[in-house]
């Protein structure tokens, strides 16, 4: 069952009770729906605003965080751009024996609660 966000008032335009001595019985209930027919449109015309303001709020906020990812993509190309990849860092050769003595002694495991406690140790 759908909740109801916004209720457009008068639901019932014709209902209610006619005053008493009333001559033109039709022009007194003419006039009650016109002036609540009016009262609708001006309840329909406030919910209108309501939401275009939301889609507004929501489209600014959409807008605020593309501007900030596609800053954030111009950062990381000039840093790409930086990069030069035809530069060794360094080698791994020297850190491989420190590897095999790890993995002899502690056994190998890819779970990370294991892992953190067996860097512990070694601390």
């Amino acid at each position: 069952m759908p909740l109801v966000k916004r209720n457009i008032e008068p639901r019932h335009l014709s209902r209610g009770a006619l005053p008493e001595g009333i001559g033109s019985e039709l022009e007194c209930v003419t006039n009650n729906t016109l002036s609540a027919i009016i009262r609708q449109l001006s309840s329909l015309s406030k919910h209108a605003e309501d939401v275009f303001g939301e889609l507004f709020n929501e489209a600014n906020t959409f807008y605020l965080r593309a501007n900030s990812l596609q800053d954030r993509v111009d950062r990381l190309a000039v840093k790409v751009t930086q990069l030069d990849s035809s530069v060794e860092e360094g080698q791994l050769q020297p850190f491989s024996p420190v590897l095999i003595v790890w993995i002899e002694q502690y056994g190998y495991n890819r779970l990370r609660a294991v892992r953190v406690q067996q860097i512990r140790v070694l601390v």
